[in-house]
């Protein structure tokens, strides 16, 4: 379907690079508060703060802070960051689930490195993306990861958890939180800040209710961002410029997820592959997504016209 338009610690899984200022800035960082590394994970360091509490920090998120600033003042930016980590989820962290089950929340995410099974994240894969879905306890100031340990000490299986955070996530949720991001599209967005906006992608038909029958187009270029097109005749023309807006985000965002789109109907994800070619996109939708687009789209030719301009909403 057409349509127009040296090895070094930071390099492990997903293929992430840093570069070696970063990594000193960082080391540089712990030094001063006393913090000490215990292992490497690719896209994430293991360490012990001062008080020698286990912390795992995601070093792309740490990157994309000091990048906009000068290399020369990266130690200070990070030193100043990591000292204002909140105790709270350290200092009192839950002996059981069932304890704060009102605050367990699912977040999504890419996939995660192989972890001791001890302190192992729970996760679950997201049929169709890529992607992974894991569990959290949220606090006022921040939140702990559901463990795989966690999970097996509540006598509940994963389902069961992921069932309880998704229906957290509907009460926790504000009336009208997807708005109009760009009226000519019809693209919604939904940017409340609570690190949850990704994660309301999963309740899209509480949502948006009257779409069930052709579903969503959606996108997560990161943790605070969720970009919605109502599946339509209209939406198809805009994917490219859905997927550009999308991937030039995802660029410079803190706690990026995916640059690409993704077809959601029913609560089943689907890819949504798109190939830019010049003034044209190359679109693979899946198989379940044919007898949609007869229904929306009958008469759309091989490479209708893509009347959607270049640019963020």
């Amino acid at each position: 379907m057409a349509l127009s338009k040296r090895t070094n610690p930071g390099h492990g899984f997903g293929g992430q690079r840093f570069p070696g200022t970063f990594l000193l800035a960082l080391r540089e960082a712990f030094d001063r508060l006393g913090w000490q590394t215990r292992r490497w994970l690719g896209d994430a360091v293991e360490c012990t703060d001062a008080k020698g509490r286990e912390q795992v920090l995601a070093l792309e998120n740490l990157y994309r802070r000091v990048r906009p600033v000068d290399r020369s003042t990266w130690p200070d930016t990070l030193a100043e960051f990591l000292a204002q980590v909140p105790d709270e989820v350290l200092v009192d962290p839950p002996e059981a689930l069932i304890a704060v089950a009102e605050r367990v929340r699912i977040r999504l995410g890419r996939p995660l490195a192989p972890q001791d099974s001890e302190l192992e994240i729970w996760s679950q894969r997201l049929t169709g993306t890529g992607l992974v879905a894991t569990l959290v306890v949220d606090y006022p100031n921040s939140m702990s990861y559901v463990t795989t340990r966690m999970i097996s000490e509540s006598g509940q299986e994963g389902k069961y958890w992921v069932e309880r955070a998704t229906q957290n996530l509907r009460t926790i949720t504000p009336p009208g939180c997807l708005t109009e991001a760009h009226a000519e599209s019809g693209l919604l967005h939904s940017e409340i800040g609570d690190a949850y906006d990704a994660s309301r992608a999963l309740i899209l038909d509480h949502l948006k209710p009257g779409h069930e029958e052709n579903g969503f187009f959606v996108a997560i270029p990161g943790r605070d961002h969720l970009l919605v097109l109502p599946v339509s005749s209209g939406a198809l023309a805009v994917l490219p410029w859905l997927h550009n807006v999308a991937t030039c985000t995802h660029r410079n965002l803190p706690y990026p997820i995916s640059p690409e789109v993704y077809w959601i109907r029913g609560g089943r994800w689907h890819h949504f592959p798109l190939e830019l070619q010049g003034d044209k996109a190359t679109v693979n939708p899946p198989p379940e997504f044919v007898e949609v687009l007869q229904r929306i789209a009958p008469d759309l030719p091989e490479e209708p016209a893509n009347p959607a301009g270049e640019g963020a909403p």
